[in-house]
């Protein structure tokens, strides 16, 4: 686990993405009184499989149906860790997706970029 990510990521979750194939990402969930937060973080370098945003409707979905969490409350963020080049693509970065439900299912993501501080004031609030 990269030492930066460590903060947001508390075990690898293994999933089927896309036809079947074994995949991880780095997971941590933040059960608040009136919020489930969940962080899913791309592990690039180690994932054999389907990243967290081509798989995000179905991982969240998993995710909320495995450990109980209210879609209405679910506040589901994709965190990308700094793999330390200048390639802009590789920094870290957080976005909160939200999903609507269409039959007992996650479609139509949209991202919001979140910095590091608001993710932060969401798990410490």
């Amino acid at each position: 686990m990269e030492a930066n990510a460590s903060k947001y990521q508390d075990e690898v979750y293994n999933f089927n993405g896309l036809w079947d194939v074994p995949s991880i990402c780095g997971l941590k969930i933040v059960m608040k009184q009136d919020k489930s937060i969940i962080i899913a973080t791309d592990l690039f370098d180690d994932n054999p499989g389907t990243s967290i945003t081509e798989w995000n409707t179905n991982l969240a979905k998993e995710l909320c149906d495995k450990y109980k969490i209210d879609v209405n409350q679910l506040v589901y963020i994709e965190h990308t860790p700094d793999k330390k080049t200048k390639l802009s693509f590789n920094q870290e970065s957080f976005y909160k997706v939200q999903f609507e439900i269409l039959n007992d299912k996650f479609a139509n993501p949209k991202w919001e970029q979140m910095t590091k501080e608001d993710v932060d004031n969401l798990i410490t609030e």
